[in-house]
């Protein structure tokens, strides 16, 4: 992804990957089947926990993530390739429709729900915290940031109105626009893995 020309619109690049990669659009309707049947102000705890921690633990791998990177020796560049092979793997899987989604059950400790599946792997799973840790060494920490905070928002306010969602788009429209989005993750995908691969060659051997 090249670096935009202005404050704007790198914060908008990042903004509008990190949204792909989370997906709200995509799992709000997952949200809502899964909660359905609770009352509305449990569903909305549920809703409030779960972003809240997968808020938490994209700012913890945005802020720290190169520290795990340089522990292990690894580079930037590796890590492109590495990030850009598991948004692919996401992309294609959400293309063809397997997704960690279809193989949830219901726990039978509801609280539990906003932890394991809600909060992660559906929120901040691997391609939300690949896309994080990108963003951070393309784009800077601050864009980052912020990009994660302004989608934490957005997908906060879907997923509480998830069912007024689901009422507006129907159940064909949230398929549609999340296969759109798994395309253009996928898209994406291979754009890292270029530039992390183009980045290697141009580095040489360490």
């Amino acid at each position: 992804m090249p670096v935009a020309s202005s404050p704007a619109q790198t914060l908008l690049q990042a903004t509008l990957l990190l949204f792909i990669a989370l997906d709200p659009l995509g799992n709000a309707p997952l949200f809502y089947s899964i909660t359905a049947s609770l009352p509305s102000a449990t569903r909305r705890r549920i809703v409030v926990r779960s972003v809240r921690v997968a808020y938490i633990i994209l700012i913890v791998f945005t802020v720290a993530g190169d520290i795990f990177l340089k522990y292990f020796g690894l580079t930037i560049a590796d890590f492109r390739i590495a990030g850009g092979i598991i948004l692919l793997i996401y992309g294609i899987a959400g293309i063809l429709g397997f997704t960690e989604a279809s193989s949830i059950r219901e726990p039978r400790e509801v609280e539990s729900l906003a932890i394991v599946p809600l909060a992660t792997p559906l929120l901040a799973g691997p391609a939300a915290i690949a896309t994080v840790l990108y963003l951070k060494a393309a784009l800077g920490i601050a864009s980052a940031l912020t990009a994660v905070t302004i989608n934490t928002a957005i997908t906060y306010a879907m997923l509480i109105h998830s069912d007024k969602l689901m009422d507006t788009m129907g159940e064909n429209g949230a398929i549609a626009l999340s296969k759109i989005m798994s395309i253009l993750l996928a898209a994406i995908a291979v754009a890292m893995i270029r530039g992390g691969i183009e980045e290697a060659l141009t580095a040489g051997p360490r």
